[in-house]
């Protein structure tokens, strides 16, 4: 099927199976297909890149290309592509969070970390299941299942 779902025009199902929105691009560069985001903190209805084992995760860019300040479609649940960090692999079934590059996901862990209270902060990283394993390589795209702590 080619034809893509137009619930709204602010809301949209992807030809993946995932649910996005319409926000305003403000990364401070064009957007990335896959890159995570978080909120904006100083525009309304904007995203931001996610930083650095960011726990604040909203969704992830499902367009390349569109101009900081232009909207912009994001995927906040459902089937996502997510960008992985560089050099790192992903195995389907595996738990992915934010990695340690911005942006970035991390496919590498089979479960969450267990045990006490430093592991929720880690937990709050979340951001789906993968469901397709892709070998490592640069900017790889990965599709997860996602959902948020």
């Amino acid at each position: 099927m080619t034809e893509k779902i137009i619930v709204g025009p602010k809301i949209r199902f992807t030809e993946e199976g995932g649910f996005a929105v319409l926000l305003t691009n403000k990364t401070g560069s064009a957007s990335v297909k896959g890159d995570i985001v978080e909120a904006s903190a100083s525009t309304d209805n904007a995203f931001a890149q996610a930083g650095v084992s960011d726990t604040h995760p909203i969704g992830v860019v499902y367009e390349a290309g569109v101009a900081d300040g232009s909207e912009c479609w994001v995927v906040v649940s459902g089937i996502a592509e997510v960008l992985l960090k560089d050099t790192t692999a992903a195995t389907r079934g595996y738990w992915v969070m934010t990695s340690d590059t911005a942006g970035r996901a991390d496919a590498t862990l089979a479960a969450p970390p267990g045990g006490g209270i430093s592991e929720l902060d880690q937990h709050m990283r979340e951001i789906g299941h993968c469901i397709e394993s892709k070998t490592a390589g640069t900017d790889v795209l990965a599709k997860i299942v996602m959902h948020f702590n």
